[in-house]
């Protein structure tokens, strides 16, 4: 696997960047609910080398994702956005703020492949206008460096996507394919849902890592639980998400409301003890 920079500096991407030179696949947590403590818990955890802050499904803003990037770089984690759209002004802010790289969804065509990386590079490479805002706060910082290592990502959730995906995986400046298996399946036909096992989805995420595979880029997937994550990571994947924040929170929520059910009678028992006179 060809990564484009030549060497690693000290950038928001390098811990990423790292898992890959060293053989292996980096770990992502996503986040949708936008508070910094909650960025920086995941991100000093240590569990993951990047954390994703959704802008399309979550409910960050501009300024709550700022704040959320100065938490993960403070505890040396990677930033990552998921960006609304193939939006250049605001693929752009977020680089400027620390992000180390973006993710677009549902890019469907070479065009739009060749858009969103000309949102994230300057001239020649691309359009982006220069303007580092944080990331020029970093000792020793190299603005060019800095973009020239973000990472940048389009998402196939669509049959058109999936179509294109091996044309746009030979995108110059594109440094891989991501796969959103929510919106795929929708699109393909099979409704909604992550950790897909629908053999017709199995195939479509195999040839989007082929796809990547035979272009020399990265592969990414998003997954519901780490047991789904580590299987794609065993499958080739480089980039895989191990945590989310929405589910997480729903799992543990559930797990207390089934404990307490179990424990209700004798709850309920030892408080009719000790109000009975």
């Amino acid at each position: 696997m060809t990564d484009r920079p030549a060497t690693l500096t000290d950038t928001p991407a390098r811990p990423i960047r790292e898992a890959w030179a060293a053989g292996r696949p980096a770990r992502n947590a996503w986040l949708t609910i936008p508070d910094a403590y909650l960025a920086e818990m995941v991100a000093a955890r240590g569990i993951a080398e990047a954390v994703t802050l959704d802008l399309q499904h979550g409910l960050f803003d501009r300024d709550t994702a700022v704040h959320a990037i100065r938490a993960i770089a403070a505890h040396g984690a990677a930033p990552l956005v998921r960006l609304p759209g193939i939006d250049a002004a605001l693929a752009g802010y977020v680089l400027d703020a620390g992000a180390a790289g973006v993710i677009a969804p549902q890019v469907e065509s070479v065009a739009e492949a060749e858009a969103l990386v000309a949102a994230c590079h300057y001239p020649p490479a691309g359009r982006r206008s220069h303007g580092p805002t944080r990331v020029a706060l970093r000792p020793g910082s190299d603005a060019f460096a800095a973009a020239e290592q973000a990472l940048v990502f389009a998402m196939i959730e669509t049959r058109e996507g999936l179509q294109q995906c091996e044309a746009m995986a030979a995108t110059d400046g594109l440094d891989g394919l991501f796969v959103g298996p929510g919106d795929l399946g929708l699109s393909l036909g099979f409704g909604t849902g992550q950790d897909r096992q629908e053999p017709e989805l199995q195939d479509a995420i195999a040839r989007v890592l082929a796809a990547c595979r035979t272009a020399g880029k990265r592969a990414a997937i998003h997954a519901a639980t780490t047991q789904y994550a580590a299987r794609m990571a065993r499958s080739g994947f480089d980039l895989v998400t191990v945590w989310v924040d929405a589910v997480a929170v729903a799992a543990t929520l559930a797990a207390a409301d089934g404990i307490w059910a179990q424990q209700g009678e004798s709850t309920s028992g030892s408080a009719a003890q000790t109000s009975a006179p």
